[in-house]
């Protein structure tokens, strides 16, 4: 008999101790993890710039065309993710405690993004001639661009609310 078929009451509450722990880590260590997605990120850009040099990002929203080379927008998205980690490693240094829901919205949704390059990419390259597929991949980018760009207001939110919090305690 399994330890779960024993005593699953116990069992279920160190589980959620273990997700917490986990979580608390993975939240006391924010500027880790978008240091390691910046340098994936920048990676991601030479591997474009050396051996797809052509691949672009084409969102069509009606009659307008929004064309980005892949490698300029992993270089810009690599640096925008170092520059978040650096301001989380600020408020570490300065022992202000961010604020988790944030910080997990900021992060979910800012790894998102980078994330459907892939879709569209697929999309390049698999050439499947068909309006709707294209036409969906194009909105599906397009809308996660706007959310990537409205999410990242949680991130100035945050540090600057943790900043006005840590003063006020003071």
């Amino acid at each position: 008999m399994s330890r779960a078929h024993r005593d699953p009451i116990k069992w279920e509450d160190k589980k959620s101790e273990e997700d917490k722990v986990i979580s608390k880590q993975l939240h006391q260590k924010a500027h880790l993890i978008f240091w390691s997605f910046g340098i994936i990120l920048i990676a991601l850009q030479v591997l474009f710039t050396v051996v797809y040099p052509d691949s672009i990002l084409d969102i069509n929203v009606h009659d307008t065309y929004l064309v980005i080379a892949y490698a300029h927008l992993y270089n810009v998205l690599g640096t925008w993710f170092i520059l978040c980690g650096l301001g989380y490693w600020i408020l570490k240094l300065k022992g202000i405690p961010i604020i988790k829901w944030m910080f997990w919205l900021h992060l979910v949704f800012t790894l998102l993004f980078p994330l459907s390059f892939g879709l569209n990419w697929y999309e390049s390259h698999s050439n499947p001639n068909t309006y709707q597929w294209t036409m969906w991949v194009s909105t599906v980018s397009f809308f996660g661009l706007v959310l990537f760009v409205l999410v990242q207001v949680f991130y100035f939110l945050n540090i600057l609310i943790s900043t006005l919090r840590k003063i006020k305690s003071r």
